[in-house]
């Protein structure tokens, strides 16, 4: 049955943002795709649902703007309800879009002791009403949607504001309701704007590759990263990783371009290979030019002084992780529950404390851990305080 009203016209949408500028809360998600059938990471559907009415917008209609309802998902004074909103935060800041004032049902979760969920497996824990996700991995660039599309993407958002509701009076029950906003206040100032979502290169690709090879590879990549980009396909399509790391080592791989089954069929010529194995030579003449080393490992090892500087510091991190923070750990697993301990002082942070690094210690954490270090007689000032 159809609960929802499709966006595709400035006309609708105005009428709809009219609509949403008159609301406290609104609860919002997205559909997209990265890098999954066209290049890099695309907006495909915006969710909204307030004040009983349930509204699809279609930013992929040619000539649809916007801005209007960006300025809306800023609106500080509405809060925005969402569901595990980090990839949505992600792509809204690379479209110039920052939210204010955002409720994560996530995080609420994560602070009530229930374990990570999916939304749907959320929704039934919370409302036991069960959710299909079997439109979860379609292509959403098609046009027109299915109903079926449609109605699995007005899910997501339908269930948001009833589940806040009753989290909210959880969270008040257990006296935690500081800390679920303290955590979603953070939100707001955290800015993806200048993070590379096409992340096609990692430290771990130096492994086994010299200076010169590892210029090579990823010179090539970098060239697979322009050719996706012409051909607005993901770039896994375009030619094989492994192909040009291969390549990247050996030249004589050239001569199986033909056999290579990873690339894309409308690139698999003669052309795009001299084009290849001109870009290949180019890059060749650079690695030459800059001197860079066929026998030295592009992955460097650690110097003995460095090696041993962190040796000392691992030992340190695990003393204090193993006297101090484990046990006021496990009093907080005890009083709050084996599934929230995880999100509150995960080994991550413990990690962190224990080597004086306070960038990631929120203030009810900080407050939680003081109170059980007292209970256990533990002095945790010298990991708290600032150092000058």
């Amino acid at each position: 049955m159809k609960n929802w009203e499709y966006v595709d016209t400035n006309e609708i949408l105005t009428t709809c943002v009219d609509f949403l500028k008159q609301q406290k809360e609104i609860a919002i998600d997205l559909e997209f795709d990265k890098n999954r059938y066209r290049y890099g990471f695309n907006l495909c559907l915006i969710q909204i649902y307030a004040g009983g009415r349930c509204f699809i917008v279609d930013p992929l209609v040619e000539g649809v703007v916007l801005e209007d309802l960006y300025a809306v998902i800023e609106d500080p004074t509405i809060e925005k309800v969402v569901y595990s909103f980090g990839e949505d935060l992600r792509l809204f800041h690379s479209l110039g879009c920052f939210p204010k004032n955002t409720f994560d049902i996530a995080i609420a979760m994560r602070l009530l002791d229930y374990p990570p969920a999916s939304l749907a497996a959320a929704v039934d824990e919370i409302l036991d009403i069960e959710i299909s996700k079997s439109a979860q991995k379609s292509n959403w660039f098609l046009r027109p949607l299915s109903e079926k599309q449609v109605n699995y993407a007005a899910k997501d958002v339908l269930y948001l504001l009833e589940m806040k509701e009753i989290l909210i009076k959880m969270a008040e029950e257990k006296g935690i309701l500081d800390w679920i906003k303290e955590e979603n206040e953070i939100i707001d100032g955290v800015s993806y704007a200048d993070i590379d979502n096409n992340n096609y290169l990692k430290e771990k690709d130096k492994h086994g590759l010299s200076e010169y090879e590892y210029y090579l590879f990823k010179g090539l990549l970098e060239y697979r990263e322009k050719i996706a980009e012409k051909y607005n396909r993901p770039s896994y399509q375009i030619i094989d990783k492994e192909y040009l790391r291969e390549l990247a080592e050996r030249p004589k791989q050239i001569y199986r371009f033909e056999k290579i089954r990873g690339i894309y069929k409308s690139l698999k010529n003669d052309a795009f290979k001299n084009e290849l194995w001109e870009t290949y030579q180019g890059l060749a003449k650079e690695a030459e030019r800059e001197g860079l080393s066929k026998t030295e490992k592009a992955l460097k090892r650690m110097s003995s002084e460095l090696y041993q500087a962190k040796k000392k510091e691992r030992a340190i991190r695990d003393e204090a992780k193993k006297k101090v923070f484990k046990p006021i750990q496990k009093l907080i697993a005890e009083n709050h529950g084996e599934n929230v301990v995880t999100y509150i002082m995960g080994n991550r942070l413990m990690d962190e404390l224990a080597l004086g690094n306070l960038d990631n210690l929120r203030k009810y954490k900080r407050v939680l851990i003081e109170r059980y270090a007292d209970e256990l007689g533990i002095d945790v000032s010298p990991y708290l305080t600032v150092k000058t």
